[in-house]
C-alpha cells in the first residue's frame, strides 16, 4: 500500500478527464452492436477494465486500444453455458451486468474484490426472481426473464434502473419500469438513455415514474467520443476556490450529467466561478456555508465537505444515506479524515455538519481505499499547515488514473513513499 506526501495549492490549467460513467455506457453499448464501434477518449481505470472483462467472459466483443481510443469488434451474440465475470470493485460493472448476463448465459457468476461483495443487491435480486431468475449464490443468476412490468424503488441505485435499460430492450416483448419511489441520481439514468440512443436504442418517459422500453430491438455500432467528467472536475473547480485559480477544459455546458451541479452549488456558496465554452474557471473565493442536498449527487459529497471546511459558517450536507454502502462508508470517512486535519464536522444519520473556518493542518490520512477520500484529502491538503501523508494513495486508479499526474502539473507536492 503506497503513501502519499502532498502538499500545496494548485493552480493552472487542467483538461477534464473523460466521464467513467459514460465510458462504462459505452463499452456496453459498443459491446452489445455486433458490429465495429469506435471509442475515443477513454481512460483505462481499473471500474472500465472491469466492464471490458465482464463483456469478454460473456462472449461478446474483442477489444484494441490504441492511446485513448478503442475498437470494438462484436461478436456473433450467443448463450454461453457458464460465464465467469470479474468486476473488481466496481459497482456499475456488477449493476449493469447482473440483468444483462441472464439474457447472455444459462449461469453466470460475478466475482467481486473489496467491499463490492457486501454492497446490496436489494430490490434488483427480488425483482429479477419474480420474473423467473434463479439466484442460488450470492452473486450468481441463472434463467430469463420475461418481459413485463418492472417495479422497483427509485432512491436505492440508480444503477439498478439503468442495468434493467441494458436488458430490457432485448427481450421479445415491452416492458415498463415501473418506480415506486422518486428517482435519485436521476442523471445517470439519462446518461444510460443518451448513450443507448447513439447506438440506436430508444426508450421513453410515459410519466414520471413509468419508463417504456419497447422490447425486440438492436444495439447499432456507433462511433462516440466520451465527454470531460464533472465527477472529477470537481476536485479541481474547489481547488481553485481555496488555492489559485484553475481551469478546466473538455466540460460540454450542456451535459446531462448530475454532478455538474457542483458548479451552481460552489456559486451558491459565494464561489467565483465562470463558464467560457467547454472550460470552467475556478478563482479563489471567500465561501459562506451552505445546505446541500446530495439525493442527486452523491458522489461530490467528499470534495464539497472540504468547501464546506474552507467556507464561513455552517454547511449541512443532507440525503446521502446511500454513500454509507460505497467504496467506503463515505460519510463516516470523510468525517473521520477532515476532523484529523483539524475540522470541525460530525456525521448525521443521512449526511455530514461542518462548521468552517478553522485552520487546517497536515496530518496521517487514510483513504479507506476510496478513490474519492485520497482525492478529496488531496485538495482538502492545499488548506492545511505542513504535509499530508495519504496512505493507500494508489487507490485513485479505480476513478482517475493520472490524479497524481494532474496533481503535480497545477503546482501541488506529491511524493511517493
Amino acid at each position: 500500500m503506497s503513501r502519499m506526501r502532498v502538499s500545496g495549492r494548485l493552480s493552472g490549467k487542467v483538461e477534464a478527464m473523460p466521464s467513467k460513467s459514460m465510458a462504462h455506457r459505452a463499452v456496453l453499448c459498443a459491446a452489445l452492436s455486433g458490429g465495429e464501434s469506435r471509442i475515443s477518449h477513454i481512460a483505462f481505470s481499473r471500474d472500465i477494465q472491469a466492464t471490458i472483462a465482464c463483456a469478454k467472459a460473456l462472449g461478446l466483443a474483442d477489444f484494441s486500444f490504441a492511446g485513448d481510443k478503442l475498437r470494438v469488434i462484436g461478436r456473433p451474440r450467443t448463450v454461453a453455458e457458464e460465464a465467469l465475470l470479474p468486476c473488481g470493485e466496481s459497482g456499475s460493472t456488477l449493476r449493469f451486468f447482473l440483468p444483462l448476463s441472464c439474457l447472455l448465459a444459462k449461469k453466470a457468476r460475478f466475482v467481486c474484490e473489496g467491499r463490492l461483495a457486501e454492497r446490496p443487491l436489494e430490490p434488483l435480486k427480488s425483482l429479477l426472481m419474480e420474473k423467473g431468475v434463479a439466484w442460488p449464490g450470492s452473486h450468481e443468476v441463472s434463467g430469463r426473464p420475461a418481459a413485463g412490468t418492472f417495479e422497483i424503488a427509485g432512491n436505492v441505485s440508480s444503477q439498478f434502473i439503468s442495468g434493467l435499460l441494458f436488458a430490457l430492450p432485448l427481450l421479445e416483448g415491452d416492458s415498463v419500469i415501473r418506480l415506486t419511489t422518486p428517482l435519485e441520481s436521476a442523471g445517470y439514468v439519462e446518461l444510460t438513455r443518451q448513450m443507448q440512443a447513439a447506438f440506436g436504442v430508444r426508450s421513453e418517459w410515459k410519466s414520471e415514474r413509468e419508463l417504456l422500453v419497447p422490447g425486440n430491438q438492436t444495439y447499432r455500432p456507433s462511433d462516440v467520443r466520451v465527454e470531460g467528467d464533472y465527477s472529477h472536475a470537481a476536485f479541481f473547480a474547489v481547488a481553485g476556490q481555496i488555492g489559485g485559480e484553475i481551469a478546466v477544459s473538455g466540460l460540454l455546458p450542456d451535459s446531462r450529467q448530475g454532478d455538474k451541479a457542483v458548479l451552481e452549488i460552489l456559486a451558491r456558496m459565494g464561489g467565483n466561478i465562470e463558464i467560457q465554452g467547454e472550460t470552467v474557471f475556478s478563482r479563489p473565493s471567500l465561501l459562506s456555508g451552505t445546505v446541500i442536498d446530495a439525493a442527486q449527487i452523491p458522489d461530490l459529497v467528499p470534495i464539497l465537505a472540504v468547501a464546506g471546511a474552507a467556507a464561513k459558517g455552517e454547511t449541512r450536507i443532507v440525503h446521502a444515506q446511500r454513500l454509507r454502502i460505497k467504496e467506503s462508508d463515505r460519510l463516516a470517512a470523510t468525517a473521520a479524515e477532515l476532523a484529523k486535519m483539524g475540522a470541525e464536522i460530525e456525521e448525521t444519520l443521512d449526511g455530514l455538519v461542518i462548521r468552517g473556518g478553522r485552520p487546517l493542518h497536515g496530518a496521517e490520512i487514510d483513504s479507506h481505499n476510496d478513490h474519492r477520500i485520497a482525492m478529496a484529502a488531496a485538495v482538502a491538503a492545499g488548506l492545511a499547515a505542513g504535509e499530508t501523508v495519504i496512505g493507500g494513495a494508489e487507490c485513485v486508479a479505480k476513478s482517475a488514473p493520472q490524479f497524481w499526474e494532474e496533481f503535480r502539473s497545477l503546482g501541488g507536492n506529491a511524493v511517493e513513499q
